[in-house]
C-alpha cells in the first residue's frame, strides 16, 4: 500500500523518527492508527457512559429529537423501566 502525505504529515513522521522512539515511518503510522482506534472506541464501561452522555448533551444542545417531540433522553428513560 502506498500512502502519499502532505508536507505536514511528512514533518510529523520525521519529528517522531528523530525522537528515537520509532525506527521507521511504518512504526509511526502504526502507532498513530492504534492511538486513533483507542480514542475512537471507548473501552471501559465508564468511558462508554461518558461517550453516551456527551452524545446526549450534544443532541439536546442542538435540539435533535426522534420525531413527535420525543427526546433521545426520554427514550432511554423509557427503556430503563423494563
Amino acid at each position: 500500500m502506498d500512502i502519499h502525505l502532505d508536507s505536514r504529515g511528512e514533518q510529523l513522521i520525521e519529528r517522531h523518527l528523530r525522537s528515537g522512539r520509532y525506527h521507521s515511518p511504518e512504526q509511526v503510522v502504526a502507532s498513530a492508527l492504534e492511538a486513533f482506534v483507542e480514542n475512537e472506541y471507548p473501552r471501559t464501561d465508564e468511558e462508554r457512559c461518558k461517550a453516551v452522555e456527551d452524545m446526549l448533551a450534544f443532541a439536546e444542545k442542538h435540539g435533535f429529537t426522534l420525531g413527535e417531540g420525543l427526546r433521545i433522553r426520554d427514550l432511554i428513560h423509557e427503556g430503563h423501566k423494563y
